[in-house]
């Protein structure tokens, strides 16, 4: 496959990007009961006595319970105004903002196992989590916050009362980015990129056999 040479060159460009001007990965640890009755009604008892090779789950979905994959963003709220504060950072002074904001996420949890011989799964509506933050970081006015989920933990501990189950203990572990952005024209001088040929099968030449010339003709 050969490529061409571009036919158009360089020009001056203006081109609408999305400026960085902080970016925090942010750990955060949540521990919380939800009892059973909010888990939706569950047809089956996870704890019922006829219940055997039980396996529980728990993820991450928006409030419309489709999961979340990696670098989802977050809804967030921020809690209060963004307040100054000066900050010596290798002997410059540098001002920073105190960013306070609340996000809520919805953790569903998933039940599967044998009732008797019957195989079953079983999941709970969306239950919200909010988690309140609060940090450091250049966020002046005009900038907002772009808060994506990179990394999540969960784990489930079912509490039982003989064959019933009273509730749950979600443990959730959550690596989020956290990125102060705003929109900026930028100009650059660039070439323009040209697609590239298209990848086709090519059929090899035909193959002729060796031959044994120590035998023959020799």
């Amino acid at each position: 496959m050969k490529n061409k040479p571009s036919q158009i060159g360089q020009e001056l460009l203006c081109i609408n990007a999305e400026k960085v001007y902080d970016w925090v990965i942010l750990q955060g640890n949540v521990n919380t009961t939800v009892q059973a009755a909010d888990l939706g009604g569950l047809t089956i008892d996870p704890c019922g006595a006829a219940v055997s090779n039980l396996t529980t789950e728990c993820f991450l979905t928006d409030v419309a319970g489709n999961r979340l994959t990696p670098n989802d963003i977050i809804d967030i709220t921020e809690t209060r105004d963004r307040d100054d504060r000066p900050f010596i950072i290798d002997g410059a002074e540098v001002m920073l903002q105190n960013v306070s904001f609340q996000k809520t996420l919805y953790v569903v949890v998933e039940f599967s196992g044998l009732n008797g011989t019957t195989p079953f799964i079983e999941q709970s509506p969306p239950i919200p989590v909010t988690i309140p933050e609060s940090l450091f970081m250049c966020a002046p006015d005009g900038t907002d916050l772009v808060v994506r989920i990179t990394d999540v933990d969960c784990s489930v501990r079912l509490n039982c009362t003989g064959t019933t189950l009273t509730s749950v203990d979600i443990s959730l572990n959550v690596c989020q980015s956290v990125q102060s952005v705003t929109n900026v024209t930028v100009e650059l001088v660039t070439d323009f990129c040209e697609p590239r040929d298209i990848l086709t099968e090519q059929c090899p030449s035909p193959m002729i056999p060796p031959q044994c010339p120590v035998l023959f003709p020799g």
